[in-house]
């Protein structure tokens, strides 16, 4: 006996076939395809409204989140922006709360995301980092190697400026 290889999508259409020829009732065809009858009911309807591309997997993420910034807000912060370009989320929440503060202004880290979204931030530049002066000598025994860090001036306890080198 020679082993079919089938997909989810086959066995759908496979299973909506047989169903539409009307041979076999709903539950004993069910029970063939090891499905429940509630799920046999519902690939058949989504096969009647939308046709093969109804057999597909649809996403299971909810629509709407329920945390979610009110699109009116959103739509507050883009238009600050828009209308400032130089300024950032910092300053145009504190704007908008200074205006209005009664309102529930989401942080300024989530209206930073929102402006991400909407494309009107750009990366931040990267810090300048110094090159290692490297790679140090293998040293020969205890104290053969000995180094030091200079930092630049500091004040002392009493308050004199101390310049080390």
């Amino acid at each position: 006996m020679v082993w079919r290889e089938t997909g989810i999508m086959d066995e759908r259409l496979r299973f909506v076939v047989e169903c539409l020829a009307g041979e076999e009732a709903m539950t004993q065809l069910c029970a063939a395809f090891e499905i429940s009858r509630k799920t046999g009911y519902k690939w058949l309807g989504r096969y009647r409204e939308s046709g093969l591309e109804g057999l597909h997997d649809r996403p299971r993420a909810p629509l709407d989140h329920g945390r979610a910034t009110a699109a009116e807000l959103v739509e507050r912060i883009v238009a600050e922006k828009e209308a400032h370009p130089l300024w950032g989320p910092k300053k145009i929440m504190a704007r908008l709360k200074r205006a209005e503060p009664s309102c529930g202004w989401p942080a300024v880290s989530t209206a930073g995301e929102i402006l991400k979204r909407h494309g009107l931030v750009g990366r931040r530049r990267r810090r300048w980092r110094a090159a290692g002066n490297g790679p140090w000598p293998e040293p020969e025994g205890p104290n053969a190697l000995w180094t030091g860090d200079h930092k630049g001036w500091f004040r002392t306890g009493d308050g004199w400026r101390c310049e080390p080198l």
